[in-house]
């Protein structure tokens, strides 16, 4: 499958954040995924994943999706937050609720597939520095599986980028001398970006050497694409510049 820029909040004790302030994630979020193009995926930061109970609920008149609809109406007109809905849906055993998202041991998580598209790779990291300015007492990771992201993993806190102090590979030293963990990259590349497929159409028809010559070009996965370049220019947006310093973490 294509690459993929995976993002966490770690389940810790002292990471607490209110249903006030997810909202606004939850704002934050829906603005990006409608203002802009995206080519593979979307933004999906989530503090649960849910699932229906179907187990225990199979067999019956009504459609369970559409008892849990009913249920979570009535709930809300009772008054009830999102976050109690899901709660008391879970006591009702009418879901089953994957807590902290689509990871273990997290808070909130998820991931956006990018391929090949580093215009997509900017707007995810653009949008995850935002979130850590409207959750600034937690620490938000970041993983690219391609290139974008010049430490391939980074802390964000409160728009600060985070390091380990410890255990860091020595190829970090430029990236650190130059505060530069984000590649540069020019959107106007992207205006006419193909939709991501993960599948060749007519394959079967392709001579043998057509076939090779299509299934060698790994790249419009993603996972290593070269195009980000490290020094700004014209026409290039530079997310470095958005960071308001470095620090480390132990």
């Amino acid at each position: 499958m294509s690459r993929r820029i995976i993002y966490k909040i770690s389940e810790r004790p002292e990471y607490l954040v209110t249903e006030e302030e997810w909202d606004e994630v939850k704002r934050l979020q829906h603005w990006y995924n409608s203002e802009f193009s995206w080519s593979a995926g979307k933004l999906a930061f989530k503090r649960y994943v849910l699932f229906a109970n179907v187990d225990e609920f199979s067999g019956l008149d009504t459609p369970i999706w559409e008892i849990i609809g009913e249920r979570k109406l009535r709930l809300r007109s009772q008054g009830y937050s999102e976050y109690q809905i899901i709660e008391q849906l879970e006591r009702d055993r009418l879901i089953v609720v994957k807590w902290g998202g689509y990871y273990d041991d997290c808070l909130a998580s998820g991931f956006t597939r990018v391929a090949d598209n580093e215009w997509n790779a900017f707007l995810v990291c653009d949008f995850l520095l935002k979130v850590s300015t409207l959750l600034p007492h937690v620490m938000v990771e970041v993983q690219d599986e391609g290139r974008f992201v010049r430490t391939k993993r980074l802390w964000l806190r409160d728009a600060v980028a985070m390091l380990p102090r410890h255990a860091r590979p020595s190829g970090w030293a430029r990236v650190l001398k130059s505060k530069g963990f984000f590649a540069c990259v020019d959107p106007q590349k992207y205006d006419k970006h193909p939709v991501f497929r993960n599948s060749i159409p007519g394959f079967n028809d392709l001579e043998a050497e057509d076939r090779r010559a299509v299934v060698r070009n790994w790249n419009w996965l993603g996972f290593d694409n070269g195009e980000g370049s490290q020094e700004s220019g014209p026409g290039l947006v530079n997310l470095n510049s958005k960071l308001r310093g470095v620090d480390f973490f132990d």
